[in-house]
């Protein structure tokens, strides 16, 4: 054979091509088939994700296949053989060896627990061994197939990939012409030209009855005691969800977790809701963005918060949204690109592990590793080392989101021991005592921040958060602590009407002197006048199960897409007033908190009647879909 001849380019041509859409095809069933982003997303969307995925992929088989025909006519013009038989194969012989490497790997680590993540040492080079040996024998009978010659061209391989590549052009035309204009999220233009810095501080699971500060008998949290003389206190805050992820997003972009169908794990942001958040405004204002929090549960790019964050979690984060598109192309194909992303994790991570460049449970480090319990990964001590460490090196605003997890539910390990110091087991009837401990410990934590920030002579033009993301026990019917502390003393006080956490980030964009974009749903908590009778809607319940982890168990939900993205109670608090609505069973349960601060009249309360017609409609409105009976009811 001389040369590379026509047939043979012709033929690795579109055998690559088409080894791309089969490679994207079955990652896609892989995803589509398991609790994942593509969960809350209906068939027509999912099938246009894929087929818009393709074009990228296709470029770049293409410019591969170029570069490996252009030196193979070079190495004919040198040394005078023909090359193209052993190179035009190698994309193909690639693109095939991952695919069968993610087949096997995927079934046997589903079957049995073995696989590439639990290599390690020697049975990881056993595992690189033997994929290089199926390269070895792809690549070979690849060059046999293309040194065989054929009797009668096929064309059935052209008309097939033409056809892919029209359907692909079509869907990306379609998701551009579609998509959703997204307003800017820059900050540019303040009437503020002072760019404070900005500090979200949140230990989870706390209620505030368990903060000094707030009352309670004994001192747990003299460090946020002493900044609440001058700051904000809000004595009936009420998060938006009864779970880390929904309350997160929730505080980080003022939207309803309804809004988003971000409740919890499989659930991310899609759409215009990846850009639209309080991270992705300011680092576009020239911020620096910092993130210590728990991966899978509460990361920023997990959670597809889009150019939002420069470091999270021991990473730092490429923010390139969609390479080679800008304005509304950049936010038509953000799908697109989550999808390519996710599939190239799942193959670099693997690659990674072998190599033992970086353990393939980083993508699950919340739950692989800590002492304290497998589901905190790092440890509250490494996270705070790391944010004071990024304070003190800071050279430009920032913004910093820190979450701690040692008073997570239930397990509690505290490091000091004050309350529980005379305790040697940890039973049930003694959980308190631990828990109020592992308080102590994340108020030290923050006295460390405020000492660095203080150190730094940034305490003064930063704005700082304290809050928890729920209550002891997941729970959105009892107050949790937000306390604000504004720069230069700006506002001071204490507040008794009911607040929520969609309230955060308008509040912090208020005080940076910008208005308010449109699709935000929570309200300034400063100078504004308080509705007592306020709504606030929670996501309380959701359907759940313990699922297989890379190396430990991890929650998911149960039925994570529509008809409800796997929620099975809403909640409304008015006044002190909430009211309990079960999805599946249409029961509205009522109580009231007996420690409220300012409570309403009951006259003033809506009645079962109407709470009941609000949260449905309230979850209506965003595209859930009630049970029939519940909405019979409602009439």
């Amino acid at each position: 054979m001389q040369g590379t001849s026509p047939q043979l380019a012709t033929r690795t041509l579109i055998d690559t091509l088409l080894g791309v859409y089969t490679y994207l095809a079955l990652e896609w069933l892989f995803l589509v088939t398991k609790p994942s982003f593509f969960t809350v997303l209906g068939w027509p969307e999912r099938i246009t994700i894929v087929a818009t995925a393709a074009l990228p992929l296709l470029v770049g088989g293409l410019l591969a296949w170029l570069l490996l025909l252009l030196i193979s006519r070079l190495l004919l013009a040198v040394i005078k053989k023909p090359c193209g038989n052993i190179l035009l194969p190698l994309p193909l012989t690639l693109i095939c060896t991952a695919l069968v490497t993610l087949l096997v790997d995927n079934f046997t680590y589903t079957l049995t627990g073995l696989g590439i993540a639990s290599t390690s040492g020697g049975s990881a080079l056993i595992y690189s061994a033997a994929i290089c040996i199926l390269a070895a024998a792809i690549f070979r009978k690849l060059v046999r197939r293309y040194t065989t010659p054929r009797n009668t061209p096929n064309p059935s391989p052209q008309v097939v990939l033409v056809m892919l590549i029209m359907c692909s052009g079509a869907a990306a035309l379609h998701t551009l012409l579609s998509a959703t204009q997204v307003s800017s999220t820059s900050l540019a233009g303040l009437e503020n030209t002072q760019k404070y810095n900005v500090l979200f501080f949140a230990t989870d699971g706390v209620q505030s009855e368990y903060i000094s500060g707030y009352g309670y008998p004994e001192i747990t949290t003299p460090n946020l005691d002493a900044m609440m003389d001058e700051s904000l206190v809000f004595h009936a805050a009420i998060s938006n969800s009864g779970r880390t992820t929904g309350s997160t997003v929730s505080m980080l972009n003022g939207k309803y977790p309804a809004t988003t169908k971000v409740i919890f794990p499989p659930h991310t942001l899609m759409g215009a809701d990846a850009f639209q958040h309080l991270p992705a405004m300011l680092r576009a204002s020239g911020y620096m963005v910092f993130q210590e929090s728990i991966r899978y549960y509460a990361d920023g790019p997990d959670l597809n918060m889009r150019e939002g964050f420069d470091y999270a979690n021991m990473r730092h984060i490429d923010n390139t949204s969609v390479r080679g598109f800008s304005g509304q192309a950049r936010i038509a194909f953000a799908q697109t690109s989550h999808f390519n992303k996710k599939i190239w994790e799942r193959l670099s991570d693997r690659v990674l592990h072998l190599s033992g460049v970086k353990p393939m449970s980083q993508a699950f480090q919340s739950v692989t590793g800590g002492t304290t319990a497998k589901i905190y990964g790092r440890r509250d001590r490494q996270r705070i080392d790391s944010a004071t460490a990024f304070i003190r090196e800071a050279t430009q605003p920032f913004f910093m989101h820190l979450h701690l997890m040692n008073t997570h539910c239930c397990s509690f390990k505290p490091i000091s021991r004050h309350f529980s110091g005379h305790l040697h087991k940890r039973r049930p009837k003694n959980r308190e005592a631990f828990f109020l401990d592992t308080v102590v410990d994340s108020d030290r934590y923050f006295g460390e921040v405020i000492a660095a920030l203080k150190a730094t002579g940034n305490y003064d033009k930063t704005i700082i958060v304290y809050s928890s993301d729920h209550t002891l026990g997941w729970q959105v019917q009892r107050p949790m602590p937000l306390v604000i502390k504004l720069p230069e003393g700006r506002a001071v006080g204490h507040v008794d009407s009911t607040v929520q956490l969609i309230d955060v980030m308008p509040t912090v964009l208020e005080v940076l002197g910008h208005s308010l974009p449109a699709w935000v749903e929570g309200v300034s908590l400063i100078n504004g006048t308080r509705d007592p009778l306020r709504r606030v809607f929670s996501v309380d319940g959701i359907a759940k199960a313990r699922v297989k982890g890379v190396k430990a168990r991890i929650t998911q939900l149960i039925g994570a897409g529509p008809p409800t993205y796997g929620v099975a109670t809403g909640v409304m608090t008015v006044c002190q007033r909430w009211y309990s609505l079960d999805f599946s069973s249409g029961e509205l349960t009522m109580g009231s908190m007996d420690d409220h601060p300012s409570p309403c009249e009951e006259k003033h309360l809506p009645d079962s009647i109407q709470g009941r017609a609000e949260l449905t409609a309230h979850f209506t409105s965003r595209g859930f879909t009630l049970p029939t009976e519940l909405l019979e009811s409602e009439d």
